[in-house]
């Protein structure tokens, strides 16, 4: 029973400081947004990069389905936000995030329609008249 008593305080010394430990770390931010067209329709797998401007940390991402990204475990500071389509252009936004912050930011591409070719259609030969 001496023995419990002896291992007590050494066991609650190990708690509080594992505890203080956890508290210590900063919590970590979110970003979140969406991806669309002109019309409002989601842009599926556009490149996503997210870089922290204060510590140079990047983390690459693509969009779902539905538009949308989400990026976590971020640490507190200046990102720069950039959505990427390849040849229909790049967007960048800058957004500051706080500790435990969840951030938004929403892109919308004004892309041009690709019209349609008929694989059937065959010009007429010109006229000799």
């Amino acid at each position: 029973m001496s023995r419990l008593w002896l291992s007590l305080p050494l066991i609650l010394m190990i708690l509080l400081a594992t505890v203080s430990l956890a508290g210590a770390q900063p919590a970590s931010g979110l970003l979140t947004g969406s991806v669309l067209d002109r019309y409002g329709k989601p842009i599926n797998r556009a490149a996503v990069r997210v870089s922290n401007l204060d510590d140079g940390l990047t983390v690459e991402s693509l969009t779902d389905k539905k538009g949308t990204y989400r990026i976590d475990q971020l640490t507190p500071g200046t990102y720069e936000v950039m959505i990427s389509l390849g040849p229909q252009g790049v967007l960048t936004r800058k957004v500051k995030l706080q500790a435990g912050e969840t951030g938004r930011v929403d892109f919308v591409f004004s892309i041009k329609e690709h019209r349609q070719i008929d694989p059937t259609y065959r010009p007429a030969p010109p006229s000799l008249i």
